[in-house]
């Protein structure tokens, strides 16, 4: 199987666990010292980032519709996931933004570093300020 292959059955189940706020489905996926960089967040580690994502998502109306998968043209380990999200959070409020993560893999295939790439300006004025404060 190719590299770019694997990456995206990777990063299938990564959309999968996701969709369905699967904590554990999400954090099996990175090395014990990855880091996910959130523009709401900075730097911070995935358990801690998905926890915070998990707790506060109202998985029975947030969704994400796929616009591309890219890969790097450099030979390096980098897949990106193009995609619209719409975000729901528990207390009613909803949101939609488009995302582009770029997701960097280690020779084992695990997450080493995921940078999520977005404008928080129509999130915040939808959510009244960064919602993952808390």
């Amino acid at each position: 199987m190719e590299k770019q292959e694997v990456y995206e059955e990777i990063l299938k189940k990564y959309m999968k666990a996701l969709a369905e706020y699967d904590l554990d489905g999400l954090c099996n996926l990175f090395t014990k010292d990855a880091k996910v960089y959130s523009p709401l967040l900075g730097w911070i580690e995935p358990r801690i980032f998905f926890e915070k994502m998990c707790t506060l998502s109202d998985g029975a109306k947030s969704y994400q519709i796929l616009h591309n998968t890219l890969m790097s043209t450099e030979g390096k380990p980098v897949l990106i996931k193009h995609f619209t999200y719409h975000w729901a959070v528990k207390d009613g409020r909803e949101t939609t933004f488009e995302v582009c993560d770029v997701f960097e893999f280690n020779e084992n295939n695990m997450i080493t570093k995921e940078t999520i790439l977005y404008d928080t300006y129509q999130l915040r004025l939808d959510m009244g300020g960064n919602p993952l404060d808390y």
